[in-house]
Order: structure tokens, then sequence, then C-alpha cells
């Protein structure tokens, strides 16, 4: 059975995935430490839809492979998703087929901690 596991990350530096992508900002972030670690197995999808596996560019077709060799090789057997906040919905679904594909489980979408604004008192 499949289990889908969704959280949401804060970051506390800028990331550097290799590739610029515009995240969503939430109020209530969790802490994930997990994707600053070197051998993360990080998915970047761009508002276009171009997709990266780590610094590389890839497809979804292409995606299995790549994550069963990243696990194979002693890789958290986890996947960070880092999504446009622009991004069509269609194309994140096509990523997560292919991340259930590769028989990944534990999927997790990166975020940006959204700041309150103080209004002038």
């Amino acid at each position: 059975m499949f289990v889908l596991v969704f959280a949401f990350i804060f970051l506390t530096a800028t990331p550097d995935y290799g590739v610029s992508v515009d995240l969503p900002k939430v109020w209530h972030p969790i802490p994930m430490r997990g994707a600053n670690r070197e051998d993360a197995l990080i998915v970047s999808i761009l508002r276009d839809g171009t997709m990266y596996f780590g610094k590389d560019k890839t497809r979804p077709g292409d995606l299995p492979a790549q994550i069963r060799e990243g696990v194979r090789r002693g890789a958290e057997k986890k996947i960070y998703i880092c999504a446009d906040k622009r991004l069509r919905y269609g194309t994140v679904l096509e990523v997560l087929d292919a991340i259930r594909s590769a028989g990944v489980e534990k999927i997790d979408f990166l975020a940006y901690q959204r700041r309150a604004t103080s209004s002038g008192s």
C-alpha cells in the first residue's frame, strides 16, 4: 500500500538545489533538516514544468530509475519536492506518479515560512 506523507519544510537559509524555484509560503511549516543533506533526493519543478533531479534536468519517465539509483547509493528513501508555487497541479501529479512507481512512500514538499507583516500602530 502506498502511503503518501505531505509535510511542509521551513528552510532557515536560502536553499541551493541547483535551480531557482519560487517556493510557496506557509504559516506553520515543519522543520526537516534532511532536505539539506548532501545525498537528499530532491525533485525541482519550475513554473514552466521543467524538472530537475538534483541538479540534472530530467523528465517524469526518467525519475523512477534515477530515484532507485539514488536510494541504491544509500540516500534516505524520501523525496523532497521543490515545486514552484505557480506550477500547474497536473505536473505535480505526474511527478508523484513517477515517484510512486519508484517505490518511494515518503514525499515532502519544500516551502518557505510566511513572514508576519506588522501594521504600523
